[in-house]
């Protein structure tokens, strides 16, 4: 292991893979890969065959994941600006899809662990809590948007 903090870059041994974590990692890659793959497959078809955002079916409030799936079409076939105003959050959560499928494919074909500078953040709870509060923000500025506009129809659901 090397430390070189004037640099703040930090080298660690790989360490093996156990047949388990092996498993795991290419189960993993399989939900990485599943959202690019998608997109690109439904640009073929000209559409998504989801029928939309089943909490906007069900009560008329779209999810914050309202926009993602055209958000990362529109990115797939390079339209940057049509992908983030579909979903502001979109590019960036399709990088790092990509970015993960790399590593964990990376991590599968050698059958080893690799470190990247970029574990320690996205596995920080404190950055975690920062997405998901940044997440649902934004959600709340579309929601409001979306109400002072007309377009919110919140249905009361009776059982």
């Amino acid at each position: 292991m090397m430390i070189e903090i004037s640099r703040l870059v930090l080298y660690q041994g790989m360490e093996p893979l156990s047949p388990r974590r092996w498993w795991l990692r290419l189960f993993y890659l399989a939900i990485a890969f599943a959202p690019l793959g998608g997109s690109m497959v439904f640009n073929l078809w000209g559409h998504s065959p989801l029928r939309g955002c089943p909490l906007l079916h069900t009560i008329g409030i779209p999810c914050p994941a309202w926009g993602l799936t055209r958000s990362f079409m529109a990115f797939a076939r390079g339209d940057w600006a049509g992908a983030i105003a579909f979903h502001a959050f979109g590019p960036f959560l399709f990088i790092g899809f990509a970015l993960a499928a790399v590593h964990l494919l990376l991590e599968v074909i050698r059958r080893q662990r690799i470190w990247a500078f970029y574990l320690p953040l996205i596995t920080s709870p404190k950055t975690q809590i920062a997405f998901f509060l940044t997440l649902f923000t934004y959600h709340g500025f579309r929601l409001y948007h979306l109400a002072t506009a007309g377009d919110l129809h919140i249905r009361v659901l009776h059982w």
